[in-house]
């Protein structure tokens, strides 16, 4: 019988040459052809913006739509209209999107009203304050080189140079830039516009998806199973379900877990009178987001804050949140993300340097649940490869060359 054309090895042979010229050749215009390329993608991307937006809404309020769904409207609806099971779904699901976009809306503005009148006194005392700050510091300066000049002078004249240094650097560089200024604001404003209307659409757009997120799973299934054989489809889909556990497992745990550490903060510094409580608490909150270097950014320059109003005071918040993140660290995060990571500390500062220093704030944030992602595949293929080789998969096992002395002794056994 005649062998099918693409089971021939020579046609395989020419295949896999031509898909590897083909790709040296798209590379090389890709390189050559860099800023053009560049340019190009950051006009798609602002033009799918609003999408990318929406989907990641989406992703964000489909575990809070899903519990309103499951708990709520499917027992209420359920037990309503009877022997209805189609409406009964459609209803509950219009009523769980509903619910849960004015759940976050609400989260936001209340947020946002009670946050903002806060935050306004304490930034327009601080900023009122700094002045007596900056005279309180040059008057202890002065104290203090009346005893050590040897060891103030050189501060002070250092301190004289920049205050120089800084009037140049207004006069020469910003009073003769200001239309420029004027520009860079107006597109400030712009951008302001355009970032509200993309959210809106955004918003809109996540809500569609979530009303028909079934379709859209299935029709990626089904796509899998066009693309790939079978059990590559299969196994496709399950790396599909693992990133989104992981993945999507860890960024609402650890939103949840920086929203307890800043109400719980709050609490805490109320109850020590630490000032710009609020301002502080926010900060230490929303920082928290970012793993293993959250802490250290809202702890150090909310405490150097808070050490400009009372050095004892800002003692207390830096024993306080020490505190706190140790108490996030082995008890809140533990319990609300579980084993969602599964890195050790070297792999969590690696990722977030890297991924910081590609993405910036959001690949900071990022960074660790999508290493910790592949690590958690690489590993899967790596046990599975050894499974078939029949070794061990533990770490443990391959300590000072036991694996291989335990293979020999094995295979001498076998033998």
């Amino acid at each position: 019988m005649k062998k099918n054309i693409r089971e021939n090895k020579y046609f395989r042979w020419g295949l896999t040459a031509f898909v590897v010229i083909a790709v040296a050749l798209l590379c090389n215009q890709v390189m050559t052809n860099w800023k053009t390329v560049t340019d190009f993608t950051s006009v798609v991307v602002s033009a799918l913006r609003p999408i990318i937006m929406g989907l990641i809404t989406a992703y964000v309020l489909n575990p809070l739509m899903k519990v309103y769904e499951k708990y709520i409207f499917l027992k209420l609806l359920g037990k309503m209209m009877k022997n209805k099971e189609t409406v009964v779904k459609r209803l509950a699901r219009i009523f769980s999107i509903a619910l849960a976009v004015i759940t976050a809306l609400a989260l936001i503005s209340g947020l946002m009203l009670l946050i903002s009148p806060e935050l306004y006194v304490n930034i327009n005392r601080l900023v009122t304050s700094l002045p007596g700050y900056a005279e309180n510091a040059i008057n202890y300066l002065t104290e203090l080189a009346k005893e050590y000049p040897e060891l103030v002078n050189p501060i002070i004249d250092y301190f004289n140079a920049a205050s120089q240094d800084l009037i140049t650097w207004v006069r020469d560089g910003v009073l003769p830039n200001a239309n420029q200024f004027i520009a860079e604001l107006s597109m400030g404003i712009y951008g302001t516009f355009r970032a509200i209307l993309d959210l809106v659409i955004g918003v809109i757009v996540a809500i569609y998806i979530l009303g028909s997120k079934e379709k859209y799973s299935a029709g990626a299934r089904k796509l899998a199973y066009v693309l790939f054989k079978k059990e590559t489809a299969k196994k496709v889909i399950a790396l599909a379900g693992y990133t989104d556990d992981h993945f999507g497992g860890f960024l609402v745990g650890k939103i949840l877990d920086s929203a307890i550490i800043g109400v719980l903060s709050f609490v805490v510094f109320t109850i020590f009178n630490i000032p710009y409580t609020l301002l502080v608490s926010v900060f230490v909150g929303v920082t928290n987001v970012i793993p293993f270097f959250g802490p250290f950014l809202g702890a150090i320059p909310s405490g150097l804050l808070i050490l400009l109003v009372n050095p004892w005071k800002a003692l207390i918040f830096m024993i306080l949140i020490l505190a706190i993140q140790q108490l996030d660290g082995n008890v809140i995060g533990p319990k609300i993300l579980g084993e969602k990571m599964g890195l050790d500390s070297f792999a969590v500062i690696f990722s977030i340097l890297i991924f910081g220093g590609l993405f910036g704030v959001p690949g900071m944030i990022v960074g660790v649940p999508v290493f910790a992602t592949v690590f958690g595949i690489v590993t899967a293929i790596c046990d599975k490869n050894l499974a078939k080789k029949k070794l061990p998969t533990d770490l443990e096992a391959y300590e000072r060359g036991k694996v291989v002395e335990e293979v020999a002794q094995k295979e001498t056994t076998e033998e």
